[in-house]
């Protein structure tokens, strides 16, 4: 006999069924071409259990934005874990983040789609903890007199805008050196501010 499903684990397959069918929407169309009927008209639920779970399409939309954040982050740990110094992190993790943008799906949700239909205020806040190891690896940098710079966080958010910028400009084309030329790019930057 199966067992018979709690209230918070049907809950939660719900939040993952309609996060993960609005991912592969989302990624294939795009935010504007996408309903939210099409979102559930697969799942067998009702437009009443989106809105429970996520208030709206755009509520939606940026939870399947913060989870690509974290799997972006999870990228740059996964590239930088077995690196040695600080230094090696901070400019392995930059390049790291910008081969997010040539991954088609990352892409397009990203720094295609998210610009488009999130206000800055939230994609800063969706990017928060991305940007705080950014700027841990910068201060540890700037303390170890690895780096000099007048100011760490200011820096930090220097960086941070380069790298945004360079991820748009690289998702923006089909050319594959554009990766390899932003990422040039930002280690120039970096090590032009390098002791």
């Amino acid at each position: 006999m199966p067992t018979k499903l709690t209230k918070a684990e049907q809950t939660r397959r719900t939040r993952r069924a309609i996060l993960d069918r609005a991912r592969q929407l989302f990624a294939a169309q795009g935010y504007a071409a996408t309903g939210t009927e099409e979102i559930i008209s697969e799942l067998g639920i009702t437009r009443g259990a989106l809105y429970h779970q996520f208030g709206d399409k755009l509520g939606v939309f940026r939870a399947v934005i913060a989870e690509v954040y974290d799997e972006i982050t999870a990228h740059i740990h996964t590239q930088i874990q077995s690196l040695e110094t600080n230094w090696e992190q901070l400019l392995i993790g930059c390049k790291a983040f910008l081969e997010a943008a040539q991954q088609e799906e990352l892409r397009r949700l990203v720094f295609i789609e998210a610009p488009a239909v999130l206000a800055a205020d939230d994609l800063v806040q969706i990017d928060q903890y991305g940007f705080g190891l950014l700027y841990q690896a910068i201060q540890i940098a700037v303390d170890e007199g690895q780096l000099e710079v007048s100011d760490a966080e200011g820096f930090a958010h220097l960086v941070n805008g380069s790298l945004n910028e360079l991820a748009a400009w690289v998702a923006q084309s089909d050319d594959p050196s554009r990766l390899a030329t932003a990422q040039a790019l930002v280690e120039a930057l970096l090590t032009r501010h390098q002791r």
